[in-house]
């Protein structure tokens, strides 16, 4: 978190890894203790653990979903365990959560896991929800996934911008890998939070920020090279998904990763769309990739995470 940041004090940030999104606490006000994402399945112990030491022994009332990426929702049961709270999620994304469609939630497309969980609420864009008191406007953010939710709080200028902005981008535009109209979408949200008043952003991975300005200008640059060079987004969605398994599991054999990796459906439909490459061989692309980047390293038969993991 940046040091010249403090928000009001009914708010507290939890910042998460790549893995585990991060989480905003409000607590106070007639909508008791809300947490705003819960991380990711395998996180399960430790979300219990931060968010138990940031109530200070208080009650969970609420937990409210930006989206349902697996990132976002995956400690939702552990706390509704924990605490009876209740759950609030996108409206459109009802029926996949109800049916639990692991496929158009992309938990099975990409290896991921996520414990299954009920929701009790729904909200959608134009509506106003409490959180530490405050009153939060909801804003429709089609991208990175087409039902997702921001949440803007005007009388503090606070941006909650889940994975639709980050200091530097955004998150994988996956509707793209679906032959939807992923690019554009995200230009229109950009757009639209460009008109509102922020002085920090609040984002779904990564430190809080201010350089509100500077962090759309680099997401609109990102966005442009990107519908330019479609392929470059699919290679990036590839070194993602096998950067998220590596960061669940800790290593990963490459032998055995030869096999798995290339079999996953979002993988098969990115190679399939941009590539048509052998999958054994586009799997030793992506893993030199990660490497060469040093997200990875190969040790004894193995891929481990690298220095800048």
């Amino acid at each position: 978190m940046k040091a010249d940041i403090v928000l009001p004090p009914s708010l507290r940030f939890i910042e998460r890894d790549w893995l585990s999104s991060n989480h905003l606490l409000g607590r106070g006000g007639d909508g008791g203790n809300v947490l705003v994402d819960s991380g990711y399945s395998s996180r399960r112990e430790l979300t219990l653990q931060l968010v138990d030491h940031a109530l200070g022994g208080e009650r969970l009332h609420r937990i409210v979903n930006t989206h349902t990426h697996s990132d976002h929702v995956g400690g939702n049961a552990t706390l509704q365990a924990r605490y009876g709270c209740r759950i609030t999620i996108p409206l459109h994304e009802r029926e996949a959560i109800e049916a639990w469609q692991e496929e158009k939630l992309h938990y099975a497309t990409l290896g991921q896991s996520c414990d299954r969980f009920s929701a009790d609420d729904y909200y959608e864009h134009g509506d106003t929800l409490e959180i530490g008191g405050l009153a939060w406007q909801a804003i429709g953010s089609p991208g990175h996934d087409m039902d997702s939710l921001l949440l803007h709080q005007p009388e503090h200028r606070l941006l909650m911008s889940a994975d639709a902005l980050w200091e530097q981008g955004f998150g994988i535009i996956f509707p793209e890998f679906f032959d939807e109209p992923g690019f554009e979408a995200q230009e229109a949200t950009l757009q639209a939070i460009a008109k509102l008043p922020v002085d920090v952003v609040i984002p779904g991975h990564g430190p809080m920020f201010r350089c509100f300005g500077a962090a759309l200008e680099r997401a609109d640059q990102r966005l442009a090279y990107f519908r330019a060079n479609p392929e470059r987004h699919g290679l990036l969605g590839l070194k993602v998904g096998l950067s998220f398994m590596l960061l669940d599991r800790g290593r990963l054999r490459l032998e055995e990763l030869e096999r798995t990796y290339g079999a996953l459906p979002l993988i098969q439909r990115i190679n399939h769309k941009y590539f048509g490459k052998d999958t054994t061989q586009l799997t030793r692309e992506v893993v030199q990739a990660l490497v060469g980047a040093g997200v990875a390293q190969e040790e004894d038969g193995w891929l481990v995470p690298g220095r800048h993991a």
